[in-house]
């Protein structure tokens, strides 16, 4: 082998790596950042490094002449950019465009064949370095040199073929794997720029965290899987009295968290070291070297080595003492005042209620009492003969029954609209089983409705389980009301019972085939002693006030009642309460 053949592989090899160290220590540090006119300083020094190559070749045999042009403009493209890169092809096409010869052509197109693919490989494929960027140089390299290889054909015929065989060997075996190998150390030094960047940006964010642990009003701290204090900041010093010295190595729970409490919190940070997931947003008192209570608000976090076991938990708390003492005071006084103010509004509404139900009970007492007194004292006047037969005597007594309960009933609606009156009725919410109690209306209304012929239908859609907070009393007192003027005021047909569910509505109704109401009565049924046919005798056995407590009681718990009816053919009451 020639000395010039050693010769010019050392110098190619040399200036490869000069092209190396210049992406290594001028471009890769600050790549985001060149200007145009560093983009374009480093594209003339690309330009001089590949005449130098051009000039620098070595020759395996007589004809045979070789340099690394393509590896090193194919990765300029890659690495550099488009500016350098054009501008590294623009110069060296020119200088090898001076130099002549019968492979001119050849040498400008494998410039230019190169420097593109590169630059493709760049743009096209921006995500070469993630994976197997190995693979991505050795394709890359394959392709340039595959148009090298196509350019001989740009050579005079007669040194096509024998070019061809001549260079289609080193084109695999020799630049192919060059372009891989400078490819991969470039990219090393790529990863180690990024590496000491990002090694950089922490140092430096570790150092303004740990700034702004350290001045800020906020404790820092970092226990082992132990409990034992690795790090606190002076504000934990600060607030407790006990020097770092004296806190550094001790163990949190034994020395600074209250004998009630220290087992148990020590059992919970013990157990979330063991699952690996910590309570966050959490508070408890601390003691100070003088004993005094800090409450202090947590955020915990659980840190791991670089094997992944658990080296401890670091927590940055919030002094939260005086807020936690206001709200101690503030409770306390507020139940004072809850109980002052219990007892003044009761004595309030007592006297209230108590005028305002005398005045409304003086104020509707009619000749509904005065009917079943009557009856009451006439038949008792009756039952004083003594030749009254036994018979006569059950009828008066069942008479006199029926009358004080009539009475009875009329008391209570008198009490209840005044109650209502006064504002003094409240609703108590719990859990109803809707299906529950649609079921004890319906039995108990069952044998009234047989005993009169009736037919007695339901129509409920609702899902079994459904429950609703509202008052079940209240509901169950509207439910029965618009059952019992059903039965009352139907002779003859059927009485329907009805439920769904409408959006956010609980809709139940109640349909009979009854004496209907006269349409110009229908907007005041609802008002308190209106009835919807005085004359009518089955009317007048009532106060008229069903359906005022009725539409009381609906809308103290949300809902609408309302009325559909058409005189002669029968009537639909119907109202809505919330479901939740």
């Amino acid at each position: 082998m020639e000395n010039s053949i050693i010769i010019g592989l050392l110098q190619n090899i040399a200036i490869l790596l000069a092209f190396t160290m210049l992406y290594e220590n001028f471009w890769v540090k600050n790549e985001e950042s060149k200007s145009l006119g560093t983009k374009i300083l480093v594209g003339f020094i690309l330009s001089g490094i590949g005449v130098i190559l051009i000039f620098s070749p070595w020759r395996l045999g007589p004809g045979l002449v070789f340099d690394t042009r393509t590896v090193m403009i194919s990765i300029s493209g890659l690495f550099f950019g488009f500016i350098p890169a054009f501008i590294t092809m623009l110069v060296t096409g020119i200088v090898r465009f001076l130099m002549g010869g019968d492979g001119i052509w050849m040498g400008i197109a494998t410039i230019v064949t190169s420097g593109t693919i590169g630059l493709l490989w760049r743009y096209l494929r921006p995500s070469w370095r993630d994976g197997k960027y190995y693979l991505e140089l050795l394709m890359m390299g394959l392709v340039v040199h595959l148009f090298m290889a196509l350019s001989v054909f740009l050579l005079p015929p007669e040194k096509i073929l024998y070019t061809f065989k001549t260079i289609a060997i080193p084109l695999i075996f020799l630049y192919t794997p060059a372009t891989v190998l400078i490819g991969f150390l470039m990219l090393r030094q790529y990863f180690n720029a990024m590496n000491s960047k990002a090694v950089a940006k922490l140092e430096e964010l570790e150092k303004r965290f740990l700034r702004v642990l350290e001045s800020g009003n906020i404790v820092s701290l970092l226990l082992d899987v132990d409990g034992r204090v690795r790090y606190c900041n002076n504000y934990l010093s600060q607030i407790t009295g006990y020097s770092k010295e004296e806190i550094m190595n001790q163990n949190w729970f034994t020395k600074f968290l209250p004998e009630e409490i220290k087992l148990h919190v020590y059992q919970i940070f013990c157990d979330s070291v063991v699952n690996k997931k910590i309570d966050n947003n959490i508070y408890n008192p601390i003691q100070t070297k003088s004993g005094e209570a800090l409450y202090i608000s947590w955020f915990n976090t659980v840190f791991y080595s670089e094997s992944g076991e658990i080296e401890g938990v670091a927590s940055v708390g919030v002094d939260v003492t005086e807020r936690v003492q206001y709200e101690k005071m503030l409770e306390e006084k507020n139940e004072e005042y809850k109980e002052v103010n219990i007892k003044l509004k009761k004595a309030k509404d007592k006297a209230e209620v108590s005028d305002r139900l005398k005045s409304a009970f003086l104020a509707n007492m009619s000749h509904e009492i005065r009917t079943p007194m009557n009856g009451i004292l006439g038949f008792a006047d009756l039952l004083k003969n003594p030749e009254l037969p036994p018979e006569k005597q059950q009828q008066y007594i069942h008479i006199i029954e029926k009358s004080g309960l009539r009475m009875l009933n009329l008391i209570n609606d008198i009490i209840e609209i005044s109650k209502i009156e006064t504002g003094v009725i409240h609703v108590h919410k719990e859990q109803v089983r809707i299906s529950e109690m649609l079921d004890y209306v319906y039995t108990f209304f069952k044998p009234e409705t047989d005993e009169k012929g009736l037919q007695f239908k339901t129509s409920i859609t609702i899902r079994e389980e459904l429950i609703i907070k509202t008052d079940r009393d209240k509901l169950l007192s509207v439910l029965i009301n618009l059952l019992k003027n059903a039965v009352k005021f139907t002779q003859f047909g059927s009485i329907e019972l009805g439920c769904h569910v409408e959006g956010n509505n609980l809709f139940c109704y109640v349909k009979d085939t009854g004496t209907g109401i006269p349409e110009n009565k229908q907007a005041v049924i609802f008002e308190r002693f209106i009835q919807a046919d005085p004359e009518d005798k089955m009317a007048r056995q009532g106060a008229g006030l069903g359906l005022a407590i009725s539409k009381a009681y609906i809308e103290k718990m949300g809902g609408k009642i309302g009325v559909q009816s058409e005189e002669g053919k029968g009537s639909e009451f119907y109202f809505t309460i919330p479901v939740c």
